[in-house]
């Protein structure tokens, strides 16, 4: 399961080598979005109830929930594709533990995941640090479970396979038109920055030539005023040695 899904319910403690990537298009931030009904659960422990008299009907608001939750899709979306193009982001449904909060994202350049995971883990999101680590799943079709995506699976969120919750595809194509026009936006800045510092380059170059061009006409000038004075007092002492054996 771990293979599929990049997560196993027995975590440390499976028997089995659980493969760690040292890279990937995958990343995997554990436990980050707040699942509704397990925060449900948590008001419900801390006073002192069982978790089990929680009712997702009753006790969570839904379109709240879902509102939420499209906030935190675009907050993520926006911010993961600072570094690179998104080929999918994937919000867990799950509530068991080993998979409750988790949001995959895969890239399309195995770079721009590792760019985006030494960035991101260890930074700190609604209050919760983040951890991020490398993914195995690159194929989503085998990791998600087929039936709670059409409509109804029997193990509700305790299932092992991923309960991805899913996006208006509007959404989703309105986020990738804010991100390419704000690609298009720091590419604009960014040759006008290299505009300015080219001109500016080419300003000083220029006052430099200047500055080198004034120099050599003062040394030019300086040089025929001393050859004047030179030959000046040559002249003059030419002509002081012609005027005296006539005194």
């Amino acid at each position: 399961m771990n293979a599929q899904i990049g997560a196993c319910r027995h975590g440390d403690r499976c028997s089995r080598i659980h493969h760690r990537p040292a890279f990937s298009q995958t990343i995997l931030i554990k436990h980050v979005f707040r699942h509704p009904i397990r925060e449900a659960e948590l008001r419900a422990a801390a006073e002192g109830k069982g978790v089990d008299t929680v009712d997702p009907r009753r006790d969570v608001d839904r379109s709240k929930a879902q509102e939420d939750f499209l906030c935190f899709y675009e907050d993520f979306f926006m911010e993961l594709s600072k570094f690179g193009r998104i080929d999918s982001l994937s919000v867990c449904d799950n509530l068991g533990d080993h998979m409750v909060g988790h949001v995959y994202c895969k890239f399309f350049d195995e770079e721009q995941a590792a760019d985006a995971l030494n960035v991101l883990n260890g930074r700190y999101y609604d209050g919760r640090k983040m951890e991020v680590e490398f993914s195995p799943v690159t194929d989503f079709r085998e990791a998600r479970c087929r039936d709670y995506d059409e409509g109804g699976c029997t193990r509700g969120g305790f299932c092992n396979f991923m309960h991805v919750k899913p996006i208006p595809m509007a959404l989703i194509r309105s986020m990738e038109e804010d991100v390419e026009e704000e690609m298009r936006r720091e590419e604009y800045e960014r040759r006008e920055a290299r505009r300015r510092r080219d001109r500016r380059d080419r300003d000083r170059g220029d006052r430099d030539r200047d500055r080198g061009s004034s120099r050599r006409d003062r040394d030019r000038r300086e040089r025929k005023r001393s050859s004047r004075r030179s030959r000046s007092r040559s002249r003059s002492r030419s002509r002081s040695h012609s005027r005296s054996p006539n005194q």
